[in-house]
C-alpha cells in the first residue's frame, strides 16, 4: 500500500491500523476512512480541511481526496476524507437560464475548484431554467443528472456525469457465478417498480412507460422544473430508470477485487445457483479494505425497458 499526502510519499513513516476507501456513485462522494497510530506524531504534521491524499495498492488507486474530519481520539489519529472539497459542500442559490448541461457542470466545478467531464449523455442538451437550493455545488448536480438519467461521480478533483444507459452497455467489467448458500452474497427487492411515471407541470407534460413492469402501479411528480414537453418526456424517463433500477440490490464480498468500481457492469452467470440474481448489474458503491485484503460491491440491476 502506498499513501501520498499533500505530495509526499508517507508510507515508510505511517503506521496504519485501518484503511477504507468507498468509492461511491449518486448523493454521495467517495470517503476513505484511514486511522494511523501516534496521534501526537500526526498532529505536529499540521493536517489541514482540504489536504489531499492518494491511498494506492495493487493497480488500484482512490484518486485524491480531500482531507474531511481529523479525529486524534485515544493515540490514534483517525482522518476522514471525501473526493469532494469543501468549496463543493458549501450551500447557496444559484439560477441557471438557458444554459447547456456542459455550461452548468463547468460553472459548479470552476467554483469548486475541480474539473469535470461527462460521458454518455449529451452535453449540450439545454436546460431551461433550473436553480440550486441551498444546496451544495456536489447535491445540486447530483439533483440534475439524477433527472437526465445519470449518475454523478467525483473522483481524481473532478465531476463526472456518466449516463446510466451508457454505463449499462458498456462490457461488462467481470463476470461471477453466484451460489445460493455463498456466503458474503445477499439479494434483495426493496420499494415499487413503477409501470408509468408521468411529469407534470403548468408549463408541460410527459409520461414514461417501463415495458418490463406488468403491475399498474404509476406516479406523476410535479416538482421537477420542466418548461418544456421535451425537457419533461426526457426527465420523466431518466427518472422512472432511476427509481425502477434501485428495485433490485444485490451485495458481494470478496477477497481485494480491484475490479470493483461504481458504475462498472457486473454479469452474474446463466449456470447461478441464485437465479434471482442472474443478469446485468450496475455498481452503485464498492468498499476496499486495504489492510484486511477485502472488497465489496453493492449492484442494482440493468433496465433497459424504459420507453
Amino acid at each position: 500500500m502506498e499513501i501520498l499526502y499533500q505530495g509526499y510519499d508517507i508510507t515508510e513513516t505511517a503506521h496504519v491500523r485501518k484503511c477504507v476507501s468507498h468509492d461511491t456513485a449518486g448523493n454521495r462522494c467517495d470517503i476513505l476512512d484511514i486511522e494511523f497510530e501516534n496521534a501526537a506524531g500526526w498532529y505536529s504534521w499540521g493536517p489541514q480541511e482540504d489536504d489531499q491524499i492518494i491511498v494506492s495498492h495493487n493497480g488500484y488507486d482512490t484518486g485524491i481526496m480531500y482531507v474531511n474530519t481529523i479525529l486524534p481520539e485515544n493515540g490514534k489519529y483517525r482522518i476522514l476524507a471525501t473526493s469532494l472539497p469543501s468549496a463543493a459542500r458549501i450551500k447557496g442559490y444559484q439560477s441557471f437560464t438557458q444554459k447547456s448541461i456542459e455550461e452548468i457542470m463547468r460553472v459548479c466545478a470552476i467554483s469548486s475548484g475541480m474539473d469535470y467531464r461527462i460521458y454518455g449523455i449529451d452535453p449540450n442538451t439545454v436546460i431551461p431554467y433550473i436553480q440550486r437550493e441551498n444546496e451544495g455545488y456536489g447535491a445540486f448536480l447530483h439533483r440534475l443528472l439524477k433527472m437526465e438519467g445519470a449518475a454523478l461521480k467525483c473522483v481524481n478533483g473532478r465531476f463526472v456525469a456518466i449516463g446510466i444507459e451508457y454505463a449499462q452497455e458498456r462490457d461488462p467489467h467481470q463476470t461471477f457465478a453466484v451460489k445460493a448458500d455463498m456466503e458474503g452474497v445477499d439479494y434483495q427487492r426493496t420499494g415499487r417498480r413503477y409501470r408509468t411515471l408521468a411529469i407534470e407541470t403548468p408549463y408541460a407534460t410527459a409520461t414514461a412507460e417501463d415495458a418490463a413492469v406488468t403491475d399498474n402501479y404509476s406516479i406523476t411528480l410535479n416538482h421537477p422544473p420542466a418548461v418544456t414537453a421535451l425537457q419533461a418526456g426526457r426527465w420523466a424517463r431518466g427518472l422512472l430508470l432511476q427509481n425502477n433500477r434501485q428495485f433490485e440490490k444485490l451485495t458481494i464480498s470478496t477477497d481485494y477485487n480491484i475490479g470493483f468500481t461504481a458504475m462498472t457492469r457486473i454479469n452474474i452467470e446463466d449456470n447461478a445457483d441464485c437465479m434471482d440474481a442472474v443478469g446485468e448489474w450496475l455498481i452503485e458503491e464498492a468498499t476496499h479494505d486495504f489492510i484486511n485484503l477485502k472488497s465489496s460491491a453493492t449492484m442494482h440491476r440493468c433496465v433497459k425497458t424504459i420507453q
